[in-house]
């Protein structure tokens, strides 16, 4: 006995990929905090890839018209904690040896509309 009929598709979005805009709102020495300020999601289509899928393709791309701003209202606002496994700093070889410089008590800003992380340089 054959099983279902499969419903595949290919999805697209416009643009793709989808752009989401964060602002960063908190840093420790583990993590980066940022909240969701807007996701540039303005299409989303399914392009049917087997029979049955071609026949309810129409049906599903109505209800994907309405995705976007679903999505986006989900999304936005959102204020995820993004995990930072290494000390924030640089490795820097000097003749046979390395000198470890590690930033603590980092402090988030801004300079000329970028993320700016400053604090106290721990050389070592």
């Amino acid at each position: 006995m054959a099983g279902p009929a499969p419903i595949e598709f290919d999805v697209s979005y416009t643009p793709d990929p989808p752009v989401i805009t964060v602002k960063a709102t908190g840093l420790t020495d583990t993590a980066l905090t940022v909240e969701v300020t807007d996701l540039n999601l303005q299409q989303v289509r399914f392009k049917p890839k087997t029979t049955l899928a071609d026949i309810l393709s129409g049906l599903v791309n109505d209800l994907a018209k309405n995705a976007p701003p679903i999505v986006k209202n989900k999304v936005k606002g959102l204020s995820p904690h993004i995990p930072i496994t290494t000390p924030i700093g640089c490795d820097i070889p000097i003749g046979g040896s390395t000198v470890h410089v590690r930033l603590t008590s980092p402090v988030l800003g801004a300079h000329d509309g970028m993320l700016l992380i400053s604090g106290t340089a721990d050389v070592s």
